[in-house]
């Protein structure tokens, strides 16, 4: 059974949480995940903090935020029709 976007972030959480930074999360969980849609891109939350974002084949995001290395999924942001 395939892993889901929810599952990845639980495994992701536990690697941070016994230390590991983005980096060693990225290369021995996220990189060739079948989850993985592309290369992470450094974005801003709300608050105007730094993260981490991967674009998920699901449509979903992956999110890293940099001050806390915790990890969460968002749906995509809703496109606006003309």
């Amino acid at each position: 059974m395939a892993e889901t976007a929810n599952q990845l972030v639980l495994k992701c959480n536990a690697i941070a949480h016994d230390g590991a930074d983005f980096p060693i999360v990225w290369e021995t969980v996220l990189k060739t995940h079948a989850l993985v849609a592309d290369q992470p891109i450094q974005t801003l939350d709300d608050d105007e903090r730094p993260q981490l974002e991967i674009r998920l084949v699901n449509g979903q995001r992956l999110i890293c935020k940099s001050d806390t290395n915790e990890y969460s999924v968002l749906w995509a942001p809703r496109r606006r029709s003309f």
